[in-house]
């Protein structure tokens, strides 16, 4: 699997659709793209493999749009190395691989459980999700949070780099840079992708 973190720097906060935002980040891996694609292989570390459309397959992404839960249907692309031979799916930012919930939703349901007086029930009701849903995303996002710290700690020890980065605390370079040294997404509870950032 591949990370594309390419959204949220592009983006500058424009308000786009989760699917808006999927189908952005998906053209930098359209047929014509992987042609020119410069990124090492996750699998066998080969520096300038020939990518190409392998296949693809559908899965849900769930957002929160406009105080709803939006459904859509998307279709992941699957990319193959000339090198090794193995494929590898491309999911943007947006995208938390192995769940169908998007960065956009679990981080709306994560804001309303520490800064609104509602009650977990309401709270549930409102997302439309499972009690244990909560606890497991809130549960996560703790663990997550002592290693997203710990990467401001070491950035303040530069103040300059420290400082440059404040304003862009939410871009994908931030994502990108929680990834790369804790090897996993943010949110995420399975450790096995790769990460590609046109940055």
């Amino acid at each position: 699997m591949i990370r594309a973190f390419t959204i949220f720097c592009k983006l500058n906060f424009i308000e786009l659709s989760a699917l808006e935002m999927f189908l952005t980040a998906m053209r930098d891996f359209s047929k014509e793209m992987l042609e020119t694609l410069v990124y090492p292989c996750p699998y066998c570390g080969a520096k300038h493999p020939h990518w190409s459309k392998f296949a693809s397959y559908e899965r849900d992404l769930i957002s929160w749009e406009k105080g709803l839960p939006v459904t859509y249907r998307i279709t992941v692309t699957r990319i193959i190395c000339s090198s090794c031979g193995h494929t590898h799916a491309v999911l943007p930012e947006i995208i938390i691989p192995y769940g169908s919930y998007s960065l956009i939703f679990i981080l709306n349901v994560l804001r309303d459980y520490y800064l609104s007086h509602m009650t977990v029930q309401e709270l549930c009701n409102k997302y439309m999700i499972a009690t244990s849903t909560l606890y497991a995303w809130k549960r996560l996002f703790l663990i997550h949070k002592k290693l997203w710290l710990g990467i401001l700690e070491d950035a303040a020890t530069e103040p300059r780099t420290f400082l440059s980065s404040l304003p862009s605390l939410t871009s994908s370079e931030v994502l990108a840079i929680f990834f790369k040294n804790h090897a996993q997404s943010f949110l995420q509870g399975v450790t096995k992708t790769a990460y590609f950032s046109s940055a």
